[in-house]
């Protein structure tokens, strides 16, 4: 499984301690910058005979006001977006949106970044990873938000106008329960099964998805997409950690946010990336995945009686995963249903929906609890595709 160590698994792994991060991903960044304007010659290795012309340079590590971002030139799609957030950051009231603009990202070179034409009459919203409601300490802060780095193709309506909007509240709510959040997000693209098998008997897979833009610079309409959760308790001592994978497609409002829990060790394999490292060690991720599980069997437990016949879980369990799920239990998410507490909070293993009830805020919430006013009501803020010119 490769990852690109240099840049990406570095950069996720400081995902503790705030000014520290965002330090220590502003010296990768002129690092990586160093190396591209002298030749790509990268000094840590260019006694490699095979390098004297350079490496090839691909994704991107981008930093802003308040989140750092790595882009995929390929797919130009953000791989994964990380942010911090709190009460304070939460609170501030300088940033206005209004008064921010869509705009291309000067830092990647033209014919790699993504474009503003790309989205016009495509039918995709230009979907936030780091919301713009997240970022309203200055108005610096809430332009950053707007950068095309920071967006990726989402389906409006059921999605990202939807559920997609009260999970990004569901996340921010947790900012009342702990000292720092850290929300890793970003998109995914999830195989399907075939009809065919492979050569040696097992299931065969295929790879489909839409593509926006004007060849060959097409921009890739991600399957599903992901946010991992940190939530620093105790001073950050200790921590409440979740992973969530969401299809970009209309979701039924019922569905239970706990359906969509998925292990991190599975998460990981299929995004070929490693999310906070700093905090996960092999036996803290291993409880986690135990817990998730659980999670998810309960969350589809209670869509089952919701919708009869709902789909299987979104990601397989990890190899090897721990132990067999217990039958699903009727009813909604309780901690008595989930494994033996003691064990894991010593390891600071708590997951996300131990530390706070795993319920998303009402449908439509922003009609009574904030938004911008429309007919002397309340209006959601999301960022659909720019009409055809």
């Amino acid at each position: 499984m490769a990852v690109r160590q240099v840049i990406i698994g570095a950069a996720v792994g400081a995902g503790l301690g705030g000014a520290a991060t965002f330090f220590y991903l502003r010296q990768q960044q002129q690092r990586v910058q160093a190396a591209s304007t002298s030749g790509g010659g990268f000094a840590a290795v260019g006694s490699h005979p095979a390098l004297k012309w350079g490496v090839p340079v691909g994704d991107r590590l981008r930093l802003f006001s308040d989140y750092a971002a790595s882009f995929d030139t390929r797919l130009r799609n953000p791989r994964w977006v990380l942010e911090r957030i709190n009460r304070d950051t939460l609170a501030g009231k300088e940033g206005n949106r209004q008064r921010s603009e869509f705009v291309e990202d000067a830092g990647i070179e033209p014919r790699f970044r993504s474009k503003l034409d790309d989205y016009r009459g495509s039918g995709y919203d230009r979907g936030h990873m780091a919301p713009a409601a997240n970022h309203r300490s200055s108005q610096q802060a809430m332009d950053d938000t707007f950068s095309l780095t920071n967006m990726s193709p989402q389906v409006g309506a059921g999605f990202n106008r939807d559920y997609w909007a009260r999970f990004e509240r569901f996340v921010q709510d947790l900012a009342k329960r702990c000292d720092d959040v850290y929300i890793i997000t970003g998109p995914l693209f999830l195989p399907q099964r075939s009809n065919a098998l492979q050569p040696n008997g097992a299931p065969g897979f295929v790879m489909q998805h839409p593509m926006i833009g004007t060849p060959p610079r097409l921009m890739a309409v991600p399957t599903h997409y992901y946010k991992v959760v940190l939530g620093e308790v105790s001073g950050g001592k200790r921590a409440a950690v979740g992973a969530f994978v969401m299809p970009n497609q209309p979701i039924d409002p019922d569905t239970p946010l706990a359906s969509f829990a998925v292990p991190i060790s599975s998460l990981e394999e299929v995004a070929g990336l490693r999310f906070f490292p700093g905090y996960l060690s092999d036996a803290r991720r291993e409880a986690l995945d135990e817990t998730a599980l659980v999670v998810q069997s309960l969350g589809f437990a209670e869509l089952r009686k919701l919708k009869p016949g709902a789909a299987p879980p979104l990601l397989p369990a990890p190899d090897g995963s721990l132990q067999p799920l217990p039958p699903p239990v009727p009813g909604a998410l309780s901690p008595s249903a989930l494994p033996p507490t003691d064990q894991r909070r010593s390891l600071g293993a708590v997951h996300i929906c131990e530390h706070t009830e795993c319920r998303l805020p009402a449908e439509r919430f922003w009609e009574t609890n904030g938004g911008g006013s429309k007919n002397g009501g309340h209006a959601l803020r999301r960022t659909q595709s720019a009409p055809p010119a």
